[in-house]
C-alpha cells in the first residue's frame, strides 16, 4: 500500500482528503501543521506529502525547504486556496521550492486522485 501524509491545519480538509484517498486504497497519515509533519516524517517513510501552504507554526513553504534539503525521494503536492485572496501566486512559489505538483482549493475527488496517481501511481502498485 502506498502512504500519503496530509498536512493541513483545517481538520475538515484533512478528513475530506483522507476519505478520498482511503476510498482509493491509499494509506493516510495526518498532521495539523508543519512541525507535526516533520516529526511524523522522522519516524516513517511516505510516498507523497499533500501540503497546505497556509498553516500556523511552520508553513508549507518552510516544510518544502526542509524536505528538499534532506531528501527528494518523497513526492510533494502543494495545495492552497488563499493565494488569490492576497494577490500572490504561492503555489507558483511552491514549485520553485520543490513541489512536484500544485492543486488549488477547492478541488474534487477525481481531480485529487488523478494528481495523486500521476505522482505515485495507483494505491496497490
Amino acid at each position: 500500500m502506498k502512504n500519503v501524509l496530509v498536512v493541513d491545519d483545517d481538520p475538515s480538509i484533512r478528513a475530506l482528503i483522507r476519505l478520498y484517498l482511503e476510498s482509493a486504497g491509499y494509506g493516510v497519515v495526518e498532521a495539523a501543521d508543519g512541525r507535526e509533519a516533520m516529526a511524523l516524517l522522522d519516524g516513517q517513510a511516505v510516498d507523497l506529502v499533500i501540503l497546505d501552504i497556509f498553516m500556523p507554526e511552520m508553513d508549507g513553504l518552510e516544510v518544502l525547504q526542509v524536505l528538499r534539503g534532506h531528501s527528494t525521494a518523497c513526492k510533494v503536492m502543494a495545495i492552497s486556496g488563499g493565494s488569490a485572496k492576497i494577490g500572490m501566486d504561492l503555489l507558483g512559489h511552491a514549485t520553485i521550492f520543490g513541489a512536484d505538483l500544485v492543486l488549488e482549493k477547492p478541488f474534487g475527488e477525481a481531480t485529487l486522485l488523478g494528481k495523486v496517481r500521476s505522482l505515485i501511481g495507483p494505491s496497490a502498485g
